[in-house]
């Protein structure tokens, strides 16, 4: 009888002993739920900037942060914890990508819930997408943070949240489109959370 002993490479391909790692896996978290930052995933998670943080530094490997993304997501658990193979497994795929609901009442936007869409149905160049309730009207929107130009954003003005299509003017100002309270404003005072991708409208 030999007694050689199998390394632990050979008993397996992950080094589930090693807690290193951790940035690499918050990243891909991120990537599954669609957040751009991890302010945003220690809401949806429920846990404290400071932990994030301390994790982060430490490198810490977010074990049960990966359980708790693959149920929420669907994401391989192989591609979260090491980045290996695809995102989404085949199956997962056929059934639809996973995105967020956000829901806005009076100028608040909601926590999200998480739904199933075609992936089919996103363009191909949207970075960040999710789903964006408001007055009646369902808004694919893709995440982004910067200077508006023309088109339909997701905007946030004195912390109210709403949907409007906005024209840029030249002298650094906006016209913002509401109807009869349609009105013009610096550029500096709205904030763009995300331009609005599709619309899609509720029959009455």
């Amino acid at each position: 009888m030999s007694n050689t002993k199998e390394t632990p490479s050979a008993i397996s391909t992950f080094n589930f002993s090693s807690q290193s790692g951790g940035k690499d896996a918050i990243t891909r978290i991120l990537q599954a739920y669609g957040f751009s930052t991890r302010q945003a995933l220690c809401e949806h998670l429920g846990v404290s900037q400071s932990t994030m943080a301390n994790r982060w530094m430490r490198d810490t490997f977010p074990h049960d942060w990966l359980i708790a993304c693959h149920l929420d997501t669907g994401a391989s658990m192989l591609w979260l914890a090491t980045g290996q193979g695809k995102l989404l497994s085949e199956s997962s795929e056929e059934k639809g990508l996973t995105l967020r609901l956000k829901e806005i009442t009076n100028g608040v936007i909601n926590e999200p819930i998480f739904v199933r869409f075609d992936s089919h149905l996103i363009p191909v160049e949207a970075a960040a997408p999710f789903f964006v309730k408001f007055e009646a009207s369902l808004y694919l929107v893709d995440e982004y943070h910067g200077e508006i130009s023309d088109g339909v954003w997701l905007i946030e003005i004195d912390g109210f949240a709403s949907v409007r299509r906005i024209y840029r003017l030249p002298g650094g100002k906006l016209r913002i489109e509401n109807g009869p309270a349609s009105f013009e404003c610096a550029a500096s005072d709205v904030k763009a959370l995300g331009k609005v991708i599709s619309k899609t409208e509720q029959v009455a």
